[in-house]
């Protein structure tokens, strides 16, 4: 029978892990602005390259985690830890960094850059929804596929309850892996920082840092609150980054896609009365 990991050695794991992901974060930005200077198709930059280190990374963290799903819980679920008003409210400020926050930032943006006439600000904006609306569809699949049960629905010794399939038509109890607010934490800390990169690259490690860093404690939030598993993060982690990555990069490669022009067209204008007026242009 495997033994337990002790909390301190868990504690030392979980910081291990915050730590490495403002790194990777940075090394990404370093390789997207490279990849943004060479102007080749994205499987052949740099670029490229880091998305499937990312993506191997990740995986490889997600599935060394995974065996101690129980041991780190129980850490973040201790009686001391969860009587602290730092980490109740560093955990309701975090939880809500992943939703609405990152959901919210990419059509914020974009709204403001079409008020703005700010072209800049609006493809940020429409880059980072399409990210999050990407790992979103992702995410749902999985979870439906994956079934697994959420930790305050099991014993908390029984942290592999997976069933093919239960998790449609996304039953709360059953939709834990993976976790939809780090998928869309970290699909919005990718794209920030590959924008970052590409427009300001002297920026671009310290916003990728400070987006990274905040998603990653989105994921410790919500572990514990009780709702996902150490894995679920991972995972969640996994999924957004590279879309995030991914579909940023993407619609750079292609410019002129019909999906940015679409949403670049769709403008907001104040009415006199202090409605909000929707239309559609020609040419933005």
């Amino acid at each position: 029978m495997r033994r337990a990991l002790r909390p301190p050695r868990a504690r030392r794991l979980a910081v291990v892990v915050g730590l490495a992901l403002p790194v990777l974060a940075a090394r990404a930005s370093a390789q997207q602005r490279d990849s943004a200077i060479v102007a080749e198709p994205p499987a052949a930059t740099p670029g490229g390259v880091s998305t499937l280190r990312i993506a191997a990374g990740l995986a490889v963290t997600a599935a060394a985690i995974a065996p101690f799903d129980v041991a780190i819980t129980k850490r973040l679920r201790a009686h001391d830890l969860q009587q602290s008003s730092v980490w109740r409210a560093g955990a309701v400020v975090f939880d809500f960094y992943g939703a609405p926050g990152a959901r919210a930032v990419g059509p914020l943006l974009a709204v403001a850059g079409s008020l703005g006439h700010n072209r800049t600000m609006s493809d940020i904006g429409i880059h980072v929804s399409e990210s999050y609306a990407a790992a979103a569809v992702a995410v749902y699949l999985a979870k439906g596929v994956a079934g697994r049960a959420r930790p305050y629905t099991v014993n908390s010794e029984s942290a592999y309850d997976f069933e093919f399939g239960r998790g449609f038509p996304h039953k709360e109890p059953y939709s834990s892996f993976p976790s939809g607010h780090a998928t869309g934490s970290f699909a919005f800390a990718a794209s920030i920082t590959v924008e970052a990169a590409r427009r300001w690259p002297e920026h671009a490690v310290l916003v990728g840092s400070l987006a990274y860093g905040g998603a990653f404690l989105d994921g410790v939030s919500r572990v514990y609150r009780d709702t996902h598993w150490p894995s679920d993060v991972a995972a969640g982690a996994l999924i957004g980054t590279v879309s995030g990555i991914l579909v940023t990069r993407r619609q750079h490669a292609h410019p002129d896609n019909h999906l940015d022009a679409l949403a670049r067209r769709v403008l907001f204008a104040p009415a006199a009365d202090g409605r909000m007026l929707v239309g559609v242009a020609r040419t933005f």
